[in-house]
């Protein structure tokens, strides 16, 4: 691994962004790429779910594999999968809503906010309990994390944890700059509006954040993932401090199966990042992964 400063003499930034790999501890074959990812430096960040078995027996060599490499967070779920706390109104029977649901009452604000906040706290509990720390951030599947009544719930037990130590994933962005990407322009926008408000929360509170957001597609479109990549990568100096990349690599299994859609977009995200086009294409876009606190950045080569 090469480490470079991350500032010239003249003090100006180097240009490097965080490329998170979100869902760790969906399934087996997503914990394995991920962790293959980080043995060859090709991620700087790990969002991991807490609500499988799979974390509880993955968090230890995840955390192996991320030292010095990567920051892991919570990636705070409250949609589709089964909760950990008892949630009598989100989570009756034990199984969380899905995702258009979870919207609808949170912008009508009838979301229970001591039943969130008690989940927050259960998977944090998880997270801690088996990482042996505290995350490094916070974000959230399917960026529930940003949504009304949640974005409060969760930036108030962020700053009674941890204070202002920990950073949290902002999904803000310009409209002008979800235009100019076209990438779901839709979809990108409706995060870039949820993220506002999310942004002055955390920033008001002293919570670092990313500055720049790319990542979201349709992930059930044809369109090569590495072309896409390319438009994430060339509209990332937008915003030039800590630009942050999202994106779901994994092998397929029967787990994944049983619990995502995705998982031949996750396998073809797999490829691209393990691959020698990931190291060439963010050469030629000026880009260096490091982690969001990192001083440095990382080249991409091999182990």
């Amino acid at each position: 691994m090469v480490i470079e400063k991350p500032a010239d003499a003249n003090g100006d930034e180097e240009r490097r962004m965080v490329l998170c790999a979100d869902d760790f501890g969906i399934s087996p074959g997503v914990c394995d790429a991920i962790e293959d990812l980080l043995e060859k430096r090709r991620l700087s960040a790990v969002s991991a779910m807490t609500g499988f078995a799979e974390w509880r027996q993955r968090a230890a060599g995840l955390r192996a594999a991320a030292a010095g490499a990567a920051d892991v967070g919570l990636h705070l779920t409250l949609t589709d999968h089964d909760s950990l706390a008892p949630l009598p109104r989100l989570a009756p029977g034990g199984a969380l809503p899905g995702l258009s649901a979870l919207l609808r009452a949170a912008h009508l604000r009838r979301l229970d906010a001591a039943e969130v906040a008690a989940e927050i706290r259960a998977q944090l509990d998880a997270f801690e309990d088996a990482f042996g720390g505290a995350p490094a951030f916070v974000d959230g599947h399917q960026h529930v994390h940003v949504f009304p009544v949640v974005r409060e719930a969760l930036i108030a037990e962020m700053l009674r944890r941890y204070g202002a130590s920990a950073w949290t994933r902002s999904t803000a962005e310009p409209l002008a700059a979800v235009l100019r990407r076209g990438v779901t322009p839709f979809k990108s926008a409706v995060l870039a509006v949820l993220g506002a408000r999310h942004a002055r929360l955390a920033d008001a509170a002293g919570i670092a954040r990313n500055r720049g957001f790319r990542g979201a597609y349709d992930l059930g479109i044809s369109v090569p993932y590495r072309d896409l990549f390319k438009k994430f990568l060339n509209d990332a100096g937008t915003h030039p401090a800590h630009p942050l990349i999202f994106c779901h690599p994994g092998r397929d299994d029967a787990a994944l199966r049983a619990r995502s859609t995705l998982a031949a977009a996750r396998a073809a995200e797999y490829a691209y990042f393990a691959s020698a086009a990931f190291a060439e294409d963010c050469a030629q876009a000026g880009y260096r992964i490091a982690a969001f606190g990192a001083g440095q950045g990382t080249n991409l080569g091999g182990n």
